[in-house]
């Protein structure tokens, strides 16, 4: 048998070089909240991310009571990286814990919009037959923007209480990452923008959109 060993072809061992090693160690994601603040890096990562919740109007602080179900939440950390394996920044998330929620309660419908492959390459095949340009759009916290009709309460983010009224919780007024039905109120806000703009909903695809530019 002709083996990579016999044609001396060796794999470097990533765990022995030592930039690997130092690379590693210095730019690990924290596990905890604790670690997270301990760094400024990641602590301006989750100011942005709390400011950016609080100038969305997400949440109103209000007193507890017995009669709602609190839901929790917590931090994510991840390291957003270039093409070639150099860091563009560190992304801190605030994701509520949706297994906290109860049906009925502070959930009604979910629905997660997934677009069907067959649309896919419709709307490519067009694109090349007619000689159209395609574009993409990124909407940054997509899920942020959609409004909730359930009265959803959630504990207020670790590291960033009130010390004004720390017993208080959040009342969400949009959705937030973690929520069972944040897809659905997303899709329900996108939806209702495209259709004001006069694009019609396709019967065949629900993800589908169609602007007729007819006598336009």
């Amino acid at each position: 048998m002709t083996t990579r060993a016999k044609n001396h072809i060796h794999k470097p061992i990533t765990k022995m070089n030592l930039h690997t090693q130092l690379s590693t160690t210095n730019d690990l994601e924290p596990t905890t909240v604790t670690k997270a603040l301990l760094d400024p890096k990641w602590r301006q990562a989750m100011s942005e991310e709390y400011d950016a919740l609080v100038k969305n109007g997400t949440w109103e602080l209000v007193p507890p009571n017995s009669t709602q179900n609190i839901v929790g939440c917590k931090w994510i950390f991840r390291i957003k990286r270039n093409s070639d394996g150099s860091i563009d920044r560190f992304k801190a998330r605030l994701v509520a814990k949706g297994f906290h929620q109860r049906p009925g309660v502070d959930y009604l419908d979910t629905f997660s919009p997934v677009i069907k492959p067959t649309t896919v390459r419709v709307v490519l095949s067009l694109a090349v037959s007619r000689g159209w340009s395609l574009c993409q759009l990124d909407v940054n916290n997509a899920f942020l923007q959609g409004h909730l009709s359930e009265h959803v309460y959630m504990q207020q983010p670790p590291g960033f209480v009130d010390q004004d009224h720390p017993s208080y919780v959040c009342k969400l007024h949009k959705a937030i990452y973690g929520l069972k039905q944040a897809p659905r109120a997303w899709y329900h806000e996108l939806r209702t923008f495209l259709l004001h703009s006069g694009f019609k909903n396709s019967h065949a695809d629900t993800s589908l959109f169609v602007l007729s530019l007819t006598g336009m």
